[in-house]
């Protein structure tokens, strides 16, 4: 049995260094090809890794602050929603002119001003704050 697996293994090598004799250029370009397919995929998928970070450190800001706020922690609100814009700013930049920017833009700008509010001294109404966490909720990718 060990030395029917030998055998096989040496055909195999023996095979593929057959192979890559008779077309040594055709073989390389194809290896080629595949290291940079799986390059444009790995980068793909660490854009969309990060993007999906920002997001979720974003959200997890806003349910700090309207945690917070519900608690009539207004300071502390506005910082948390302050982490949360810093974060929506860091995802906008990664891609800035998708279309799911677009949309970030629209959602960070209704924090902004629900932060502002806060800042000012004024209470946020909780629908207010559903809407938000509604909105924040549908640009995650």
């Amino acid at each position: 049995m060990k030395i029917l697996r030998t055998l096989i293994l040496f055909s195999i090598v023996f095979g593929l260094g057959y192979y890559t004799g008779q077309e040594p250029d055709v073989v390389k370009q194809r290896l080629r090809d595949l290291s940079g397919q799986v390059l444009e995929n790995t980068i793909g998928y660490d854009q969309n890794t990060r993007l999906q970070r920002q997001m979720l450190a974003a959200k997890e800001g806003f349910l700090e602050g309207r945690a917070y706020l519900l608690e009539n922690h207004f300071e502390e609100a506005s910082g948390e929603f302050e982490r949360a814009l810093r974060h929506l700013d860091q995802a906008v930049e990664l891609d800035p002119q998708s279309p799911l920017a677009q949309k970030i833009k629209t959602v960070k700008q209704k924090v902004r001003e629900a932060q502002h509010s806060l800042a000012q001294g004024r209470s946020l109404p909780p629908h207010l704050l559903d809407e938000l966490r509604q909105e924040l909720q549908s640009v995650m990718p």
